[in-house]
């Protein structure tokens, strides 16, 4: 009896051991309607190679301070975030973009009182003269400051709707992923919010897995776990199912949007952006 109890209790012990524990930041506010797709990935990625693992939700923290606390290799172990050369360098990275690319494409969240204004915009031109709101951290913001677009900042992500509502800035671009749950989850307290999907902002932006340097496991895994998903359609499937992605299909939808493309100065030369079962291309680009 005792040998049984004890073979038991050292089977309880490995298959402890054998789950990794991973760190991630909690969501940005109650209403971030996109959190649990990216830990969905994760939890595919490792499905895929059979590993069991344990999400630990760190509390929230902004997006400089959580790539601080993933530099130094604490509070931490796993974050997701618009990539640049700055943080590929000083960070570990998994180069297989999250969305497919698609977090490059920029719908408008705006109050419906704007809804005339926005719909006469044709050109990057006609952008130029309309205040955006972005994060104070974020890359899209050196992104669209050199495409000569107005920005202002904000360091904190619920204070940007907060913004749009009360007129302070004309829209706040979003991913194409983002805009319409989080729009949705807002409704309550947010009635006259909308997105204005006409007119599509469009620029290069692969959304990555980041973690220390050193974690090299980790990537590996990542990577290996989440190629798997993409040759067997399973990423594909995650997408046209999962709440934030599924209303992106199908693709054509998309076809006959205006879509302003404008460089992306500060991506990376190793972001693989001919890889077609990595990245996707939407409408026909002006």
């Amino acid at each position: 009896m005792y040998k049984f109890i004890l073979i038991w209790l050292l089977l309880v012990s490995q298959a402890s051991i054998a789950t990794e524990t991973i760190r991630v930041r909690g969501s940005q506010s109650e209403y971030d309607s996109t959190h649990n797709y990216y830990v969905g990935l994760i939890e595919l990625a490792f499905d895929k190679l059979n590993k069991p693992i344990r999400i630990q939700f760190s509390p929230y923290m902004v997006q400089d301070r959580a790539l601080f606390e993933l530099q130094s290799n604490r509070l931490i172990d796993l974050y997701w975030a618009g990539t640049n050369q700055q943080r590929e360098s000083e960070l570990g990275v998994v180069r297989i973009p999250l969305i497919k690319g698609l977090l490059g494409y920029r719908v408008f969240t705006i109050h419906q009182d704007n809804e005339q204004l926005f719909s006469q915009i044709k050109s990057l031109k006609s952008l130029k003269n309309t205040t955006l709101c972005q994060g104070q951290h974020w890359p899209d913001t050196d992104i669209m400051l050199a495409a000569g677009l107005s920005v202002i900042t904000n360091v904190v992500y619920e204070n940007m709707f907060k913004q749009v509502y009360a007129d302070r800035c004309k829209a706040f671009p979003r991913g194409i992923n983002e805009a319409f749950s989080e729009v949705e989850i807002r409704q309550q307290i947010m009635p006259k919010l909308m997105v204005f999907d006409d007119v599509i902002l469009h620029y290069r932006f692969p959304m990555y897995f980041f973690t220390h340097k050193d974690n090299s496991q980790l990537i590996n895994d990542l990577k290996s776990g989440l190629m798997l998903a993409i040759k067997d359609g399973s990423f594909d499937k995650y997408m046209q199912t999962h709440p934030t992605t599924k209303h992106l299909f199908p693709l054509s939808k998309w076809d006959n949007k205006t879509i302003l493309t404008i460089d992306n100065p500060f991506l990376p030369k190793s972001a693989q952006v001919d890889d077609k079962q990595l990245w996707i291309e939407l409408g026909n680009k002006k």
